[in-house]
């Protein structure tokens, strides 16, 4: 060995060595930063000051910029410390997470079709002549849809769908699942992609159907209760406090969306983005079909159904979706699913059991009905022993007796329903209530329903229903006051009758502390929740009523024309003819206001509820109630913290103001509306010349 070649081989050692040694030095400054973070979030304690903490994670990024062979995404320059969970956060979708409607036939399928081709007309637009993909026709997966959401194509966020406007967060739990994708690099780097900060996928978390027989097996084993079906057992997974034990369960995702207008921009069809899918090994179905006609979707849903099968992991039907972008948006959505999609189901599950008792139930209106109790049966692995039997009138046409053999359907997640009865002694008649099973009071049927009725307009039940329905999340959004407080409440006869429903808003902490379970903590929480809901717009009062006919809809659209607590109040029989030309009032629900307003209980809470509002609701009214033009086609974003205002209420304010809200900032944007602690949407706003408002001078704006 010549010289040169002693020196080359010694000096490459010595670097071998040296990137051994800054390897180890790496690891050493990940334990320490880890556990002194532990030590800081789970246990209140600081046992070096932060300036020496720093800059240990200052080394730590330095050293792994200057050797980028050594950065690993579980390191804490890229992962947020996650403290054990003792319960699951909630956070709200950018988009809501809405549902699919529902085809069972191919005449549904048409029907579909030929709707939203009348929304198209109505705009002069009709599908691209010659285009070779209309639709896409996937898989349905039966299991439990999950929002992940990427910065700057960095995974940072998981949300269950939840009520479809919030979920709650899972976010560490997702990543122990292997289809979960840390990083998804070329979004910043696509060309339309104007807006790279914010990046969302939807789809569905589920167990395969081989994981979860062995789950069971060692459930079984252990002695512990075992999972009905693959989907519940994957919603359990996942909602673990704990993320080792989602670790175990070995769960798998397919993504089937990307929600965000900036995403369509990106992509112009749902095509493009499945492709775009299969280039990052983003986890999706294989199984889809790209159709030209309906004839094609209905061939493609025939393939699916035969391969349901052999799939290791449940579907309950196959998903059709326009494949361009453009015709989504003008297509549009309701407020329950977009118009753009829906979802084929396949044929309900029929079983036999025995009816062996009918249950009457009281509901808020009053409304008597009547539950099935029937035999422990399985459908599709889930235990089913109640049915709906709607009113007397059903149970009549079915000639329905105790003791009946009848003829179950349970289709997906639908209620199950008896369809007939297959053998009758016809021994037991089934009862049809004279009187209230809860109140005794006598039960009373109107000619022109079926429904039959409790007399007592305070029967406890009743009573209960509307004061969950009061304090509701859509009406004044009392947190704590959940379904056993009301319980307690009228238990124990602090609440007996509507006009009562003020009280709660009255009661002392000595009040309180008489409700079951109720600890100082808990006292604090719900007095500063009615506290907070003295701020809410003056449409949720009238929505927390509860009148017959108007929901949250029709209640913001009377409160454009009654703004206050006085205007409402005054409305009478000479407001018919007003009231029904308002748009979404016909002559029955106009009837159903009247006849609230005009009676005095009523009469008297609306006077006790504008005693405790007071100004407040005169000062929501002057934003949220008053309709006008003046951000006609102006576009905002909303980032950061109000002290008075939820996001959702300064939405509300722009809507009803001709204006617009937008997910994320971009060139589009008009103005951001910041408040406290506004992060990196206000950067971008400012980036791009965004006119960017406080919160007072956008009151100032809608006031004015």
């Amino acid at each position: 060995m010549n010289l040169f070649s002693e020196i080359l081989d010694t000096k490459q050692g010595k670097q071998i060595q040296q990137i051994q040694q800054i390897e180890q030095k790496v690891i050493q400054l990940k334990v320490e930063i880890r556990k002194y973070q532990k030590e800081y979030y789970e246990n209140n304690i600081s046992s070096i000051s932060d300036e020496k903490f720093d800059a240990l994670f200052l080394e730590l990024k330095n050293l792994e910029k200057q050797y980028p062979e050594l950065l690993m995404q579980d390191s804490p320059t890229q992962k947020l410390y996650t403290p054990k969970q003792t319960e699951l956060k909630k956070s709200k979708h950018i988009v809501p997470m809405i549902s699919l409607g529902n085809a069972f036939k191919n005449s549904d399928l048409f029907d579909w079709e030929e709707r939203f081709s009348k929304i198209l007309e109505k705009q002069n637009i009709s599908f691209p002549e010659n285009s070779d993909i209309k639709y896409i026709v996937e898989p349905k997966f039966d299991g439990l849809g999950i929002s992940c959401v990427y910065e700057n194509g960095a995974f940072v966020r998981a949300v269950t769908r939840g009520n479809g406007e919030e979920g709650e967060t899972v976010t560490e739990n997702l990543q122990t699942i292997s289809d979960c994708k840390p990083v998804i690099s070329q979004i910043s780097t696509v060309d339309n992609y104007d807006n790279s900060e914010i990046f969302e996928i939807r789809g569905e978390v589920v167990m395969k159907k081989s994981v979860f027989s062995e789950l069971n097996k060692k459930l079984k084993r252990e002695g512990k209760k075992l999972f009905s079906t693959p989907r519940n057992a994957a919603a359990g997974s996942l909602r673990q406090l704990d993320s080792n034990i989602t670790r175990e369960r070995k769960l798998s995702i397919f993504f089937y969306e990307t929600p965000l207008k900036a995403s369509h921009d990106m992509f112009k069809t749902y095509s493009e983005t499945l492709n775009f899918f299969d280039a990052e090994n983003i986890a999706h179905s294989k199984d889809y079909y790209k159709c030209t006609s309906l004839e094609d979707v209905i061939v493609a849903i025939e393939k699916i159904a035969k391969m349901r099968e052999d799939f290791d992991f449940d579907i309950d039907g196959a998903v059709i979706k326009v494949n361009d972008y453009a015709l989504r948006e003008k297509i549009g959505a309701t407020g329950h699913h977009p118009r753009w999609a829906i979802a084929w189901k396949f044929p309900a599950i029929q079983v036999k059991t025995i009816l062996e008792k009918v249950e009457w139930q009281v509901g808020r209106t009053g409304v008597l009905t009547p539950v099935a109790h029937l035999k422990d049966v399985m459908i599709d692995g889930v235990k089913v022993n109640r049915a709906t039997l709607h009113n007397a009138d059903y149970i009549a046409e079915k000639d329905l007796y105790i003791g009946d053999t009848v003829l179950l359907e349970r289709s997906g997640d639908v209620i199950p329903k008896i369809l007939k009865s297959v053998y009758s002694n016809k021994t037991e008649k089934i009862e049809i209530p004279t009187s209230c099973p809860v109140c005794n009071f006598l039960t009373i049927k109107n000619e022109e329903e079926v429904a039959l009725r409790c007399s007592n307009k305070n029967c406890p039940q009743i009573l209960k229903g509307k004061l969950e329905h009061f304090v509701s999340k859509k009406c004044l959004n009392i947190k704590g006051l959940g379904s056993e407080v009301c319980d307690d409440l009228i238990e124990k006869k602090l609440i007996t009758r509507f006009a009562d429903f003020s009280k709660i808003y009255t009661f002392t902490e000595k009040d309180w502390s008489e409700i079951k379970n109720f600890k100082i903590k808990s006292i604090e929480n719900v007095l500063s929740a009615l506290d907070k809901s003295k701020m809410q717009p003056f449409w949720r009062i009238i929505h927390a009523m509860g009148i017959s006919g108007v929901g949250e809809k029709t209640s913001k659209t009377i409160a454009k024309y009654y703004t206050n607590f006085i205007e409402f109040s005054h409305i009478s029989k000479n407001s018919l003819e007003n009231l029904q030309n308002i748009e979404d009032i016909g002559e029955k629900t106009a009837q159903e206001i009247i006849h609230f307003v005009e009676n005095s209980e009523n009469q008297n809470l609306f006077t006790q509820l504008e005693n405790i509002f007071q100004t407040n609701i005169h000062k929501n009214n002057t934003s949220v109630n008053v309709s006008s033009k003046i951000l006609e086609n102006k576009k905002f974003v909303i980032t950061g913290s109000f002290k008075n205002y939820s996001r959702d209420e300064l939405k509300e304010i722009i809507e009803m103001n001709g204006g617009s809200c937008m997910s994320a900032v971009s060139k589009k944007t008009d103005f951001l509306l910041a408040g406290e602690k506004a992060g990196s949407k206000k950067i971008k706003a400012e980036d791009l010349g965004v006119e960017i408002v406080d919160i007072q001078c956008f009151l100032d704006i809608v006031e004015g």
